[in-house]
């Protein structure tokens, strides 16, 4: 059962219709909020009302044969249930995505605040960084791209073994890769006020082309990264997208050279709630010996997939 997070204005509104085609309305569930028209009945009889009960609302789900559950909601709301890896969204450039936003409230709410109103509000800052909070980007089964949706369908059929066809629907301008006129001054604002979703947003872009590549190379991804870089100890998470509970052997790398190859198969607690593979026993570490401003690396041995795809310093005893 597949989890999609719709972030508001990134296509998603073209991929769930394109997934009622595919799997049939029937076999789609929405959490679009209590009031919301589009919520789907067993969500509000399981979780808003008292006590919300996310487990019968899970079984409820399994046993119509649900396919799919969706919505307006954070990563982390049905993580937990459905697995990380069964988890998937679509980011968009932050400065696009916050004015395709604006005209969506213009044109459907009658608002009429300006620009300048509707993205200073401080609910509208970092919204993709917001809903993403808690599950790393590097373990989301599938991140796609607005602005390469027509890759990024191709590549999410090709991980779960669908055939979601392709539409533009709920969209302000004529086609999704089309491009939202900015002011420079508005422009400069957005960028200092959605740092957090320009630096989440650039990393899913880099993410996006390493694992299109592989794909098109016909080499399997790992969802990995480094989490820990001191001069003493590192130590990060790794496993294959899909089903495989084969461990990801990792090379570790500092300074351009081969330090010593590891196996991810430690246990890391704070990652099971995601539902990891290998019932969370994806970890590794390696002790060593480096000096602050050294640069580490780690490259996934049987297909050379780096990551993170730059190195990472290693840093100064005050944290710098």
């Amino acid at each position: 059962m597949l989890s999609f997070v719709h972030i508001p204005k990134t296509a998603g509104t073209s991929f769930r219709l394109g997934a009622e085609r595919y799997f049939n309305r029937e076999n789609v569930v929405y959490d679009y909020g209590k009031e919301s028209p589009a919520t789907t009945p067993v969500v509000v009889d399981t979780l808003y009302a008292e006590p919300k009960d996310f487990w019968s609302f899970r079984s409820a789900c399994a046993q119509q044969g649900a396919s799919m559950v969706g919505g307006h909601v954070n990563a982390s709301r049905f993580v937990s249930l459905f697995g990380v890896g069964n988890t998937l969204t679509f980011l968009r450039d932050p400065l696009q995505r916050m004015a395709s936003e604006y005209a969506h409230f213009v044109r459907h709410y009658e608002y009429k605040g300006s620009f300048h109103d509707f993205y200073s509000r401080p609910i509208m800052h970092n919204r993709q960084s917001k809903i993403l909070h808690g599950v790393d980007v590097e373990a989301v089964g599938f991140v796609g791209l607005t602005e390469r949706y027509t890759d990024s369908l191709k590549l999410l059929n090709a991980r779960y073994g669908l055939a979601i066809p392709q539409r533009e629907d709920n969209r302000g301008k004529k086609s999704l890769d089309a491009v939202h006129e900015i002011s420079a001054e508005d422009e400069a604002e957005l960028k200092q006020l959605n740092k957090r979703d320009i630096r989440l947003y650039e990393q899913a872009v880099a993410l996006f082309d390493q694992r299109y590549t592989m794909h098109q190379e016909g080499s399997p991804w790992a969802h990995a990264r480094l989490v820990e870089v001191k001069p003493g100890r590192i130590a990060g998470w790794a496993w294959w997208e899909g089903e495989s509970d084969e461990p990801v052997v990792v090379e570790v790398w500092a300074n351009g050279k081969h330090l010593d190859t590891v196996t991810a198969v430690e246990l890391r607690p704070g990652l099971c709630r995601l539902l990891p593979p290998r019932g969370g026993y994806v970890g590794f570490h390696l002790p060593v010996k480096l000096k602050p401003g050294d640069q580490v690396q780690c490259r996934v041995s049987l297909t050379g997939q780096w990551f993170p795809l730059k190195p990472r310093r290693v840093p100064k005893p005050d944290g710098r």
